[in-house]
C-alpha cells in the first residue's frame, strides 16, 4: 500500500497534482486523482504541491508510541537534514525532548552516512561502470522503474538509513525498536524491505506534531555544549554535493563527477547517462531541489538556500567525537539493486485520433497543448484517457467550449430577450430573441447604446445599486409591447444581464378574458333581471289563483261541515 493516499473529499479536480508530478503516476476517477502505486516513485510532489491538503501521507507514530508503552527500547536514527526542520531547536534539545517522551537514545544517521561514505570510496575505485549514489531511495525507484538499463550503475549498497539501523540493532540488541526521522516520505516504503533494521519512520513534520504535543516548550530546554557525537563530513550529505564531499574532492566544473538534484533534472541526467551521451565516473543524485533539505516531509518555513547555510555551518561546527553507534565495524552494507521496469500499453494511432476526436480535435491544429489538464500534450492525455489514468472531461478547452456551446443553444433558443450590457448600457450580447422582439439585429446594435432602444432608466438605477430588477411590468406604447424584465447586476465584470419576457399576446389574451368575463356578468345581471320579473308576474298570478283556490275550499268544508251536522 502507498504511503500516500488521497482524500477524496478535500479533491478539488484542479490536476495539479498531475502537473506536479514528474512521471505521470497519478490517475484520475470521477474527478478525484489517486496515486498509481506501481508507477509511483514515492518523490512527494504531489504532497506538497496540492493547494487543498488532499494528499494525506501515512503516519507511523501509533506504532512507535505502541513500543514505548510496552516499555520496549527505542532508538531514534534523526537524518541531518534535521537543522533545517528545526531551525530554532538545538540537536541536544531534541535528544532531552525526546528522553522526556521516552525514547531510549537519539542518534544520527550521519553515523551511517559515514560508514556508507567510506563504501562509495571503494566502490568508485574499483568501478568499471559510471557509479550513481544511492542514498535516495527516490532515485533508486526512477532508475529500477523507468532506467532499468542503468540498475547496474547503482551503487551496490544500503542507504545512511539502513546502515545506521543495522549498526544500531548491533550496538544496542537486535530487539532494539529503530525509528528513523527524517525529510522523506520515500523512506516509509524502503523501511519495509526486510534488510533495512528499520521498525517505523516519521516524517519532521510528524516528529515536530508529536513534540510539540508531548512538550510543548522543548524549545526552551535546557542546551548541552557537549552534545554533538558526529563527524562533520557525514553530516553534508543532505545538500547538493554533500555526498562527494564526504569522501572525494572534485572539481564543480569538471566532467568525471555530476551533481544532480530535483527529480526533472535527475531523469534528463539518466536519459543522457542511457543513451551514452556522457560517461562520468560518479553521478550524485538527490530527487528533491536542494537535497534533503528540500524533502517533502518538513515544513518549508525558510528557502532552500537558507536550510542550505543551516546545514553547511551545523557541519562545520561539529565536535569529532565518536558515536557509540559508530564502533561496529563488522556490518555488511552491501546491497543489490533489481530493475522493476514499468510496463506501459499504449494505444494504436486510431485509437489515440479517437480519444482526441471526442475532445474536439480533429486536426493538429485543434492540439492546444496548454498542459492545463496536467500532461505536456493533447496527445499524452489522450493516451492517458485509453490508459485509465485520466478522463475526458480532464481537458478545460474542451470543457469550457461544451460549457460555452450549451450556454449559446440555452441563451440562442431561450424565448425571452437576453442583453448583456456594461456600466455605460453599451451592448455586448444580444441573443435571437432580443431581435424579434425589440425589432433589430445584433450586427447593428452591437456596442451601441441600449438607450437608443429601449428606456434604460431601471436599467441604470439597477446596476448603480447593484440591486436586482425582478418582475417589472413595463410597457412599450409605440411598439406595441408589453414586457416583464429582470436586471441582474454583475459586480466583479460592471455588467448587467438583462432578460425580457415578451407578454404582449398574454396581455391581449388576459384582457379579452377580463372583457369576456364583463360581458358575462352584464348578460348574466340581465338574465337575472328578466327572470325576476317573470317570477313577480307569475308570483302574482300565483297570488290570484290561490286565494280563489282557498275561498272554494273554504266554502267546500263550510258546506261539508253543515252537512255532517244535519244528516
Amino acid at each position: 500500500m502507498s504511503p500516500i493516499s488521497t482524500v477524496k473529499v478535500n479533491c478539488q479536480d484542479c490536476h495539479r497534482c498531475v502537473r506536479s508530478c514528474p512521471v505521470k503516476a497519478i490517475g484520475v476517477d470521477g474527478g478525484h486523482a489517486r496515486v498509481v502505486e506501481d508507477k509511483c516513485v514515492l518523490c512527494g510532489k504531489c504532497v506538497v504541491e496540492c493547494p487543498q491538503q488532499a494528499k494525506k501521507v501515512d503516519s507511523q507514530l501509533k506504532t512507535v508510541q505502541i513500543a514505548i508503552a510496552e516499555k520496549r527500547r527505542v532508538v531514534m536514527s534523526i537524518a541531518p537534514s534535521f537543522v533545517a526542520a528545526f531551525p530554532d531547536v538545538d540537536l541536544s534539545q531534541l535528544r532531552r525532548a525526546l528522553r522526556l517522551m521516552n525514547v531510549t537514545a537519539v542518534e544520527e544517521t550521519a553515523v551511517g552516512a559515514a560508514a556508507i561514505a567510506k563504501e562509495y570510496k571503494r566502490i568508485l575505485e574499483a568501478a568499471e561502470l559510471p557509479i550513481i549514489s544511492a542514498c535516495c531511495p527516490v532515485v533508486v525507484d526512477l532508475v529500477a522503474k523507468y532506467y532499468p538499463d542503468l540498475t547496474a550503475n547503482l551503487a551496490p549498497v544500503v542507504s545512511p538509513m539502513a546502515a545506521h539501523g543495522r549498526m544500531i540493532r548491533e550496538c544496542w540488541g537486535e530487539d532494539t525498536f529503530v525509528v528513523f526521522a527524517g525529510p522523506c516520505i520515500a523512506k516509509i516504503s524502503e523501511a519495509k524491505s526486510s534488510d533495512s533494521c528499520i521498525d517505523a519512520v516519521l516524517t519532521f513534520e510528524q516528529l515536530r506534531d508529536w513534540l510539540d504535543s508531548a512538550v510543548p516548550d522543548f524549545d526552551k530546554l535546557p542546551i548541552d555544549p557537549n552534545g554533538d557525537t558526529q563527524s562533520e563530513t557525514a553530516r553534508f550529505f543532505p545538500i547538493t554535493g554533500g555526498i562527494l564531499k564526504s569522501f572525494i574532492d572534485y572539481d564543480e566544473i569538471g566532467t568525471d563527477v555530476i551533481t544532480v538534484n530535483g527529480l526533472t533534472d535527475c531523469m534528463e541526467v539518466f536519459s543522457c547517462l542511457s543513451q551514452w551521451q556522457i560517461s562520468p565516473q560518479f553521478i550524485e543524485a538527490l530527487a528533491c531541489d536542494g537535497g534533503c533539505i528540500g524533502g517533502p516531509g518538513m515544513k518549508k518555513r525558510e528557502g532552500v538556500p537558507v536550510r542550505r547555510v543551516r546545514v553547511v555551518d551545523f557541519a562545520r561546527k561539529s565536535v569529532l567525537i565518536s558515536s557509540p553507534a559508530e564502533k561496529p565495524s563488522s556490518l555488511i552494507l552491501v546491497r543489490e539493486h533489481k530493475a522493476n521496469p514499468i510496463i506501459d500499453f499504449l494505444p494504436s494511432e486510431t485509437e489515440i485520433r479517437e480519444i482526441l476526436i471526442r475532445t474536439g480535435k480533429f486536426s493538429k491544429e485543434d492540439e492546444k497543448n496548454c498542459g492545463a489538464c496536467g500532461y505536456d500534450s493533447c496527445r499524452e492525455k489522450a493516451i492517458a484517457v485509453w490508459q485509465g489514468l485520466a478522463e475526458l472531461e480532464m481537458c478545460i478547452p474542451y470543457m469550457r467550449s461544451k460549457a460555452e456551446s450549451f450556454a449559446n443553444i440555452i441563451v440562442d433558443n431561450t424565448l425571452n430577450a437576453i442583453i448583456v450590457v456594461d456600466e455605460n448600457m453599451l451592448i455586448q450580447e444580444f441573443n435571437p430573441a432580443a431581435e424579434k422582439i425589440l425589432g433589430t439585429t445584433r450586427e447593428w446594435v452591437k456596442g451601441t447604446s441600449l438607450s437608443k432602444i429601449i428606456d434604460c432608466t431601471d436599467f441604470i438605477r439597477a446596476v448603480k445599486t447593484q440591486e436586482k430588477l425582478i418582475g417589472k411590468r413595463v410597457e412599450y406604447p409605440g411598439n406595441n409591447l408589453i414586457t416583464e424584465q429582470m436586471v441582474l447586476p454583475v459586480r466583479e465584470h460592471n455588467m448587467a444581464i438583462i432578460i425580457i419576457n415578451d407578454v404582449t399576446e398574454a396581455e391581449k389574451k388576459a384582457r379579452e378574458f377580463a372583457q369576456v368575463k364583463l360581458e358575462t356578468i352584464d348578460k348574466a345581471a340581465e338574465i337575472i333581471n328578466r327572470q325576476m320579473k317573470v317570477a313577480q308576474e307569475i308570483a302574482g298570478l300565483l297570488g290570484e289563483t290561490t286565494g280563489e283556490t282557498k275561498a272554494a275550499l273554504l266554502e267546500l268544508v263550510s258546506l261539508l261541515k253543515e252537512k255532517s251536522d244535519n244528516p
